[in-house]
């Protein structure tokens, strides 16, 4: 009998389980009302967790490409399954904010960050013929831990354990799933490592060193930075934004699974759009549907109706999966394959900031003004921003096409010589950037 270990959908299957579980950051939310009840924190000092967990998951998808180098996946995985259990076991003991930090923002970031690209490195290995479709899906499982570990979250706080002991929970169940997961990560055999996708056209090709000097990258990266960043704010604040107008907390657990549920689904939907209608006519679709959401969340929340707030909070995160999906596909196409790890891995790195900035302004005016109005103000503004940022991108696509031709930059010298061909083929694809 076949061993089924060595069967390609059984390693799907067990890369999106252990995507689901390692999503452990975005049920973050949950835990702010019991730890600012507790230790009376505020909402910005309790938000900054949420974006160190997010500039860490940054830097972990980044340092894969590196330590794949000199360490196999296995001690990759290794690595990150030590970071996120230590971060969440250790989150029982915290007493001082700077704790919350370390624990739950820099090891669970972090953690996160490299489980994330090696299990998408060792996925992908054996999908070459699927890379969309196989990608798709495991970031999903990624989007959708907010669903999946929020509820677990909020039944177990709100239960006689409380939240530290929910916190040793999932530690526990995380653990357990590496000491499985691990026994998937292996090499494919030949034929299937030399398997092919059916299409991989890209414009030039760049390495990292000269992508960053280029207009295409920037316009880029702020189409998608602001409006992520908006989304990675309303992420950190669902759960208090729906409790704010009314909602209980049993519906505003529900709405935060929603938004987990649509960041999963919009994943593969994100890339589904992508090859049907074209990187132009998308860069300008997705701002736009960004455009009418925030205004419907602006209504929604002014007129303190959470049954109105809830359904656009599962748009919002059908948006933020769509957004983080087309990133790698944007940097193969236009900046070309070969480079493909470094490139998405700055883009990444770009994004950081933004994360970071945008929860912590949302705090600012929400202990400013008392609520969310005037951060939903501001929001629709961002939206305008991508959506002319991605209209920019055709004209200065043509003038890079220009430039280097068909043919491409061939030199591939500076930043983009730290990782092998190989490298660049397999994390490349897996550097999406998500929250």
């Amino acid at each position: 009998m076949a061993d089924i270990r060595t069967n390609r959908y059984a390693i799907l299957v067990c890369g999106i389980l252990t995507m689901l579980m390692f999503g452990t950051i975005y049920a973050w939310s949950i835990f702010i009302p019991p730890l600012e009840a507790e230790f009376g924190w505020t909402r910005s000092q309790t938000s900054l967790v949420f974006s160190v967990a997010m500039i860490g998951l940054s830097f972990g998808m980044l340092s894969i490409g590196p330590l794949s180098k000199v360490l196999s996946l296995r001690a990759c995985f290794v690595a990150s399954t030590s970071l996120i259990v230590l971060g969440l076991f250790s989150c029982q003991f915290i007493t001082e904010l700077w704790q919350l930090y370390v624990f739950y923002g820099v090891c669970c970031g972090l953690g996160s960050g490299m489980s994330y690209t090696v299990w998408t490195t060792n996925t992908l290995a054996w999908f070459g013929d699927k890379v969309g479709f196989a990608s798709g899906v495991l970031v999903m499982g990624f989007g959708m831990g907010a669903l999946v570990l929020g509820s677990l979250a909020s039944a177990l706080i709100y239960s006689s354990l409380g939240w530290r002991l929910a916190f040793v929970v999932i530690a526990a169940l995380a653990l357990v799933e590496a000491l499985v997961a691990i026994n998937f990560i292996q090499e494919p055999p030949p034929r299937i490592a030399a398997l092919k996708p059916k299409r991989d056209a890209v414009g030039v090709t760049l390495p990292g060193s000269k992508t960053v000097r280029e207009p295409s990258f920037w316009l880029f990266c702020i189409w998608r930075s602001v409006v992520m960043g908006a989304g990675g704010a309303v992420i950190a604040e669902a759960s208090v934004m729906m409790t704010g107008i009314g909602s209980s907390i049993a519906f505003a657990t529900a709405a935060v699974g929603a938004l987990g549920l649509g960041n999963g689904f919009g994943r593969p939907l994100g890339g589904i759009l992508y090859d049907r209608i074209g990187q132009n006519r998308t860069l300008v679709v997705l701002p736009a549907l960004a455009l009418a959401v925030s205004v419907g969340m602006a209504a929604a929340y002014w007129f303190e109706a959470p049954w109105l707030f809830a359904p656009f909070l599962l748009i919002e995160g059908l948006l933020y999966g769509m957004y983080a999906a087309i990133n790698t596909s944007y940097m193969r196409t236009t900046f070309g394959q070969r480079d493909l790890a470094m490139n998405t891995g700055i883009s990444a790195v770009v994004l950081a900031p933004f994360n970071l900035v945008f929860p912590l302004v949302a705090a600012a005016l929400f202990e400013w003004t008392g609520g969310y109005e005037a951060f939903f103000v501001i929001v629709p503004a961002f939206a305008l921003l991508s959506l002319a940022c991605g209209a920019l991108c055709k004209p200065a696509n043509a003038r890079l096409q220009a430039r280097y031709g068909a043919a491409g930059e061939t030199a591939g010298t500076g930043i983009a010589g730290e990782l092998q061909d190989a490298a660049g083929q397999t994390t490349g694809r897996s550097a999406d950037g998500v929250g």
